[in-house]
């Protein structure tokens, strides 16, 4: 212990010696392994960090899906939820939830909150204890029961500043009092990691507080048809998960006598409890964990560029010391001990850099849970500051640097030769050992390569998140204004709620310097989205029917949106043929039924003739179609569909031009348009367009708007107030890839960066231990210009070996990503010989001054030297 606090203490004298090197070294390390440190506590976050309550691999989701169609998955009623909890002694205990957004009044203000409804038995069967106060009854469970309570999040009750006279005390719901009986534990996010409710009601409640964020048909829950409720099982003790799924295939057939209609040729099965979304179909959430991999490859593969930098800097030292290591071998000193004292060395460099990583990676998470934070309408459950998960992975990462970068330089010099170091040695050779099969300065070569595979991985991200933000969408709507609002949140009741929209919508069409005012339920790249199937009117194909076209009764999936008169000339959608909607239609519940499609979904249908004017009527749940929906998690498609035999008959009266809603859709449409009176919908987005139709006037309108709002509808919460072009810009799935982007863009010019740096290092050590060759070399004739080139062509020999391996490695990595992400090209010949291009010059500029500075050698100067 002595002998290592020695080597401690030598260590940091050396470097106090020498304050350059030291704070260009701790910086470039902290830098890494700060990154790193940030990269994988957001993976670990995302994809591995244990579930808020005990014995998680014992948890299971149920699903029930089709037996005839088995992509068609959908939800439970609640009375096929308590005939499975009462028959099934399969499991400890089945809890039942459904998700909602719930407005919360606070300070005269209302504001979303993301909440669930759950059965009386929800924590008891995850086997959490509640914090404070006390879990739900089930006279509380009970449909229809209204008892209006609930329980907060630990988060929430951060938000209060801890109020301790929180339970019991009285929060605005919906413009409804409802009383506080408890506190979840810190940390519990409910049946998903990252993202859970603040709040949390009884199922008494579900006919009160659910709204339009399942995109269901609203039905009271006691119900046998009104599939709004997920389930989530506990394994009894000594039942496996394959013997579950056997005994539930007899379930379901027993669920299918009791529930003759609501029930037919359905199924009952399990699955893992999904970490990131609440689905009624399985999801293995792929995508997630491969873009974290990515991203902790890309800042490893950073890392590993500062280590190589590391090593050539330590080893170019380490030349410079070779008589100081002769001397303690010549001494007696073992080489074991040179090499731990090489390493004591190297990790008071990575403690340095670790110590201020560890900050850059609290600071990082902070960060990124803020952003999201104030973009989602939920609450993250990402730890923010230094937490165990970074100080370990920082020490982790300190331990690996210090391996990395430190350890083949001191094995090298523990083997060095005493009696010709002792002697002395003015040239290179000392410092060219090398084996003839590597390149000269392989770390330097590596170093290259490394980050010109890292560049032309984020320049191809890029590319792809910048097509992601500028895909032609179909919309000429970016300088509209948008308002979002939501009549349930303040305790409107529908007949109110459209008679308030109807009002704003006058309001805001009356404003000086409008042109068009309308409304519509989806909006485009939003948070949520909805599909409806339907399929051509009049043809019903029998329950084993197969067909394979819309002229055989095919059903079909477009997306659905019920807007406002005028919806289409305020957001700059043309109407291709036939007319826009009525006012009566819009604003009348009981008018005719009709639709507008767009020209994607009228293709399908009606592959050889013309839609306009032909009929479709709304398929059930289970009909066959090209493009089953699997149902939707947070932010997933959603899907309205009818009942067996509740298929209604609708009218196109128009064709428009098809768009894309979302950043993940590949092609434009199908989607279909109805009146918003035919799908009311509380949770609304009113448009209005301006006569000069540019950001200027729409900003101007931006304070008219917000009072015509206020006016016309005195207690309507009104939340997001922007134009459609900012909207866009702040889509979630679009912030996410346009921050990996730049995030992979600075891993790969930080590795670029070091690289270069590391050229420049090598070849300045370089022509300083080579000033009597070349002092000789121009005292035999050569000149300057002849010096000067020497030295750039063997530059131009490394930094070509590291652009071939690199091009040989950006190869495979492209391969990798266009295989991860479809947007994504495995080549790109721009891309590739750009970026080759780039390092070439960054190079060669990095290798002049050295080249320069070797021509100013006075030869006698130099032949004097020893």
């Amino acid at each position: 212990m002595t002998s290592l606090l020695q080597d401690l203490r030598f260590g940091l004298r050396l470097f106090a010696k020498a304050p350059g090197f030291t704070v260009a070294a701790i910086a470039v390390l902290a830098l890494g392994i700060g990154l790193n440190t940030a990269v994988f506590s957001l993976t670990y976050s995302l994809a591995f960090s244990p579930r808020p309550f005990p014995e998680p691999e014992r948890i299971v989701q149920l699903y029930t899906h089709d037996r005839k169609e088995p992509a068609n998955y959908r939800a439970f009623s609640y009375p096929l939820y308590r005939e499975i909890a009462a028959r099934s002694d399969l499991f400890s205990g089945v809890l039942a939830h459904a998700l909602s957004i719930v407005g919360v009044g606070e300070k005269g203000e209302t504001r979303r909150s993301f909440s669930a409804l759950v059965s009386s038995n929800y924590f008891d069967a995850l086997g959490v204890r509640l914090l404070q106060g006390r879990p739900f009854t089930p006279a509380e469970e009970r449909p229809g029961s209204a008892v209006a309570v609930t329980i907060v999040s630990y988060e929430y009750w951060r938000k209060t500043g801890f109020n301790p006279a929180l339970v019991g005390s009285t929060l605005r719901i919906n413009e409804r009092p409802c009383t506080v009986i408890g506190i979840a534990p810190r940390g519990f996010s409910g049946t998903m990691m990252l993202v859970g409710p603040e709040l949390y009601f009884p199922l008494g409640m579900f006919d009160l507080l659910s709204d339009d964020f399942e995109g269901r048909a609203k039905r009271t829950l006691e119900r046998a048809d009104t599939f709004n409720l997920f389930l989530v099982a506990r394994l009894a003790p000594g039942v496996t998960r394959e013997a579950a799924t056997s005994a539930l295939g007899a379930l379901g057939t027993a669920l299918e006598k009791d529930f003759p209609v609501e029930f037919k040729d359905k199924t009952v099965g399990l699955g893992s409890l999904p970490r990131l979304s609440t689905s009624t179909a399985p999801s293995e959430e792929k995508s997630v964990r491969l873009v974290g991999f990515l991203l902790l490859g890309m800042a490893g593969a950073m890392l590993l560029v500062v280590c190589l930098n590391l090593a050539g800097l330590l080893l170019a030292r380490g030349n410079a010391r070779r008589k100081e290591f002769a001397i303690r071998l010549a001494l007696g000193g073992g080489r074991a001990r040179l090499v731990r004292q090489l390493l004591v060395e190297g990790l008071v460099l990575t403690l340095g850099g670790g110590s201020i990583g560890v900050l850059l990676a609290g600071y990082v998470n902070g960060l990124v849970a803020q952003t999201l934070n104030t973009r989602l309408p939920i609450t993250l459950f990402l730890a923010d500051g230094v937490t165990p998960v970074i100080v370990a992975a920082t020490a982790a990462f300190c331990l690996l640097a210090t391996l990395f970068f430190a350890l083949g330089p001191a094995l090298k010099f523990a083997r060095t030769d005493v009696l010709t170091d002792l002697k002395g040695n003015s040239g290179e050779d000392a410092t060219a050992r090398h084996r003839r099969w590597l390149p000269r300065h392989p770390l330097v070569v590596a170093q290259i390569a490394l980050s010109l595979a890292l560049l032309v991985a984020s320049v191809l991200f890029m590319r792809m998140a910048l097509g992601l933000a500028t895909v032609e969408n179909g919309y000429h709507a970016e300088h509209t204004l948008m308002v979002e609002v939501d009549a349930a949140l303040g305790g409107f009741n529908e007949a109110q709620t459209r008679d308030l929209y109807r009002a704003v919508q006058d309001r805001l069409a009356a404003l000086p310097g409008v042109a068009q005012s309308s409304l519509g339920s989806i909006a485009p790249f939003g948070f949520t989205s909805i599909s409806r199937p339907v399929r051509r009117a009049g043809i019903n194909p029998g329950p084993d029917a197969k067909p394979a076209t819309a002229a055989e009764g095919l059903a079909f999936d477009p997306a659905w949106n019920s807007v406002g008169v005028g919806y289409f000339a305020a957001m700059g959608l043309p109407i291709l043929r036939g007319r826009d909607f009525t006012r009566a239609e819009t604003d009348a519940p009981g008018s005719p039924l009709v639709a507008i499609i767009d020209e994607e979904l009228a293709r399908r249908l009606w592959p050889d003739g013309d839609a306009l004017g032909q009929r479709l009527q709304w398929a059930d749940r289970d009909a066959p179609r090209a493009n089953a929906s699997s149902g939707g998690g947070i932010g997933d498609s959603q899907e309205l569909s009818v009942r067996p035999g509740e298929a209604k008959i609708v009218e196109i009266v128009g064709i428009v031009r098809s768009t894309r809603d979302d950043i993940g859709q590949k092609t434009a449409g199908p989607a279909l348009y109805v009146p918003f009176a035919q799908g009311h919908r509380n949770n609304v987005f009113f448009y209005v367009r301006s006569n000069a139709n540019t950001r200027e006037a729409a900003l101007a309108l931006l304070d008219p708007t917000r009072r015509a709002v206020r006016e016309a509808a005195p207690g309507l919460p009104m939340f997001k107030v922007q134009t459609f072009s900012d909207h866009l810009a702040s889509n979630i799935e679009i912030w996410l890839s346009q921050f990996s982007s730049a995030l992979f863009g600075f891993f790969s010019l930080v590795a670029m960066i070091v690289s270069v740096v590391g050229i420049y290092g090598v070849k300045s050590y370089s022509v300083s231990r080579r000033t009597r060759e070349i002092g000789v070399r121009m005292a035999l004739g050569a000149q300057p210009r002849e010096v000067r080139a020497m030295i750039l062509r063997e530059s131009a020999v490394i930094a070509g070996s590291g652009i071939a391996i690199g091009l040989l490695l950006s190869l495979a990595v492209g391969q990798a990503m266009a295989a991860v992400f479809t947007d994504v090209p495995a080549f790109d010949l721009w891309v590739f010989s750009g970026a080759a291009l780039a390092f070439a010059i960054a190079s060669l500029a990095a290798c002049w001054s050295p080249a320069s500075r070797a021509t100013r050698v006075n030869p006698l100067e130099a032949l004097r030297a020893e």
